[in-house]
């Protein structure tokens, strides 16, 4: 069942005023509704301007085949997957599925951490994407949500995630450690340490 976890603030773009925004978890009907009705036609659009994956990334949509819908139903049958959305304006502006995974950084290599699995603003948030994007703070609303579920799992504010080539530096920019190119799936693995989450959420 959805959960209102509490209220965020993201930043206007056009504005440069404060929007209020709620984070929930469980995605529901709505959430579902906006991805298949509003997310989806952008992203499938965007995907067919370019030739490659290589040039998707350059335009913000290599995320273009993501199956959200399908994943969080996935999610609500596996023990220790949860979904998250941010709404903003009566519109989900943000999405993240997260699980348990295992660190690989020296001091917290073997424990457990929140593995971000999924983790996408929506496509008129982002400026490559949308020359007039609208948000912006939605990536670290739903980060910081995955060091608050990691502090409350007893993880230490310990998370992990792998990353498209379209975020990786922006994974960087906000604190996470660039531990490798992981060739099993083909994409560099990130990890914030318990430090890291502390220096993220004081930010």
């Amino acid at each position: 069942m959805k959960e209102l976890l509490g209220d965020a603030i993201l930043l206007e773009r056009r504005t440069r005023a404060d929007a209020p925004a709620q984070v929930f978890r469980t995605l529901d009907q709505k959430n579902f509704g906006d991805f298949e009705t509003l997310w989806r036609p952008m992203l499938k659009e965007a995907r067919r301007r370019v030739a490659s994956w290589d040039e998707a990334a350059q335009i913000d949509a290599q995320d273009s085949h993501w199956e959200w819908v399908e994943k969080a139903v996935e999610a609500e049958r596996i023990m220790g997957r949860d979904t998250y959305a941010v709404e903003c304006a009566g519109v989900t502006q943000g999405l993240m599925l997260v699980d348990v995974g295992f660190g690989r950084l020296p001091g917290q290599r073997g424990k457990e951490l929140v593995y971000i699995e999924l983790l996408a603003t929506a496509p008129w948030n982002r400026p490559k994407l949308a020359p007039d994007a609208r948000y912006k703070g939605v990536g670290r609303v739903l980060v910081g949500t995955a060091i608050s579920l990691s502090v409350d799992l007893g993880f230490g504010g310990c998370i992990g995630l792998h990353s498209l080539a379209q975020s990786e530096d922006w994974y960087r920019a906000v604190g996470f450690t660039d531990v490798e190119f992981d060739n099993a799936k083909d994409m560099r693995y990130f990890e914030m340490t318990n430090a890291d989450a502390l220096a993220f959420v004081s930010d």
